[in-house]
């Protein structure tokens, strides 16, 4: 394709496209004070579930293992910031590492 009829193209596409970008501002949007705050967008809701580990005829429950991680970085004085969990079923522990530290508790 020559460079002419590459620049006939573009011209063609951007005066198509010009008329949808310039949109007018209607009457009430611009009597409409400054001042006006905008409304607050919805935050979005994390999906609901359940999320179990089994393994050799046991079953764990991933937000109960988190939670009581949280609980003992807190009675242990522990920052939990950057917390990391690694849940190892066949040695029934579940090992954490923070920022206050690492250890582990049983499942």
């Amino acid at each position: 394709m020559s460079r002419r009829t590459a620049k006939k193209r573009l011209k063609k596409i951007n005066q198509v496209q010009e008329p949808a970008l310039q949109s007018p501002v209607s009457e009430s949007a611009a009597a409409a004070p400054a001042s006006a705050a905008p409304t607050p967008a919805a935050e979005p809701k994390a999906p609901a579930y359940e999320m179990f580990l089994q393994y050799q005829n046991c079953e764990f429950v991933i937000e109960e293992i988190g939670q009581r991680i949280l609980d003992k970085c807190a009675a242990d004085g522990m920052d939990s910031s950057a917390l990391k969990i690694y849940v190892k079923p066949e040695d029934h522990k579940a090992y954490y590492s923070c920022a206050g530290g690492n250890s582990f508790i049983e499942l």
